[in-house]
């Protein structure tokens, strides 16, 4: 089973690689940015736990531009798939890259997504290769000594 890469922790949040994509490489990629404490909504975030985890969202969103070429970011926390499931649902926010070419996403229209479990997640979706979650981590670990990062994530 595929277990989700850590780009960036620190003892609040951290940034991983989803185990299923919700959006394809190909569209530009996918990351999600968690806090470390379960925290069923962002209204239950402590201030400092908020703080990082808009940063760790501009850090997220600043590799996959980089790293991808993508042409906008979209920040999304939906949670929906967990409602009614134990343990409670988590505090979690999905990084989408949008690349200019869109293969399985319409340019300029909002995410769209298939049912939850759908084929199309694991078997026709790409996932980040090796290389590229390579990158995505040396971008990150270069971001983190530059403004705003070095002193937001600090």
């Amino acid at each position: 089973m595929a277990k989700a890469t850590v780009l960036f922790s620190n003892p609040l949040v951290k940034i991983v690689t989803p185990v299923v994509p919700l959006n394809c490489l190909l569209d530009g990629g996918h990351l999600v940015v968690e806090p470390h404490r379960q925290i069923a909504d962002r209204m239950h975030a402590t201030a400092e736990e908020a703080s990082q985890l808009m940063a760790a969202t501009m850090l997220a969103g600043h590799a996959l531009t980089q790293v991808l070429k993508v042409e906008k970011i979209n920040y999304q926390e939906m949670g929906n798939w967990g409602l009614g499931k134990k343990p409670a649902q988590k505090l979690h926010i999905h990084v989408f890259g949008r690349s200019a070419n869109q293969r399985y996403q319409v340019r300029g229209e909002s995410i769209s997504f298939f049912p939850q479990g759908h084929a199309i997640y694991t078997q026709v979706y790409q996932p980040l290769s090796t290389e590229i979650v390579l990158q995505l981590w040396q971008c990150i670990e270069q971001q983190l000594q530059q403004e705003p990062f070095s002193t937001l994530m600090g």
